[in-house]
């Protein structure tokens, strides 16, 4: 039973400096993404960032090898570990960036599909036809204000109402749109 509990307490050991390992690694990635701030035209860099992590991790064993054994197996299996949670958290940093910038639409009204984009550091908006071909036309553009739950869209000679996950104003005065929310 000893002989048991003994191998139950070293897999308990070894779990948690792999944990912690994991902790510090995250948090290091996390903080540097926060501070990074990416945008979308840098998504690119995270096929850069994985090797790099992955080779780091790997240099460490073997650096560990030769002079403390039992630690290269923490580094092999933290950049597995490390390249999986560098990819989550850089993903994040890059939707915590669009949801920080932007938010938007879509609806279809006469077989047509528009998506509208609020700006929300520049406080306004934008509204665009979008093509089968996955390509899209902005043919509108204006101000931006939200008051409590509602969202005032309006230029020189148009003005329209989001209300409760409603566009009002568009094309029919009478008839309101529902919208669907898109995720960035």
């Amino acid at each position: 039973m000893d002989k048991y509990r003994q191998l139950a307490n070293t897999h308990i050991r070894f779990l948690s400096k792999i944990f912690l390992l994991t902790v510090v690694d995250g948090s290091i990635f996390w903080f540097w993404v926060k501070t990074m701030d990416p945008d979308p035209s840098v998504s690119i860099g995270v096929f850069l960032l994985i090797p790099f992590v992955i080779v780091i991790n790997l240099l460490i064993a073997g650096i560990f090898y030769f002079v403390k054994k039992q630690y290269a197996k923490f580094f092999v299996i933290n950049a597995v570990i490390s390249a999986i949670s560098i990819n989550f958290l850089f993903n994040e940093g890059i939707s915590r960036h669009q949801r920080n910038r932007l938010e938007s639409w879509e609806f279809r009204y006469n077989h047509t599909s528009y998506e509208i984009t609020h700006w929300k550091l520049e406080g306004t908006f934008s509204m665009s036809e979008r093509f089968d071909s996955g390509s899209s036309s902005e043919f509108l553009s204006g101000k931006f204000v939200k008051l409590n739950n509602e969202y005032y869209l309006s230029t020189d000679s148009t003005k329209y109402i989001i209300r409760k996950g409603v566009l009002y104003g568009f094309r029919d005065e009478n008839k309101g749109i529902v919208l669907k929310k898109i995720n960035h």
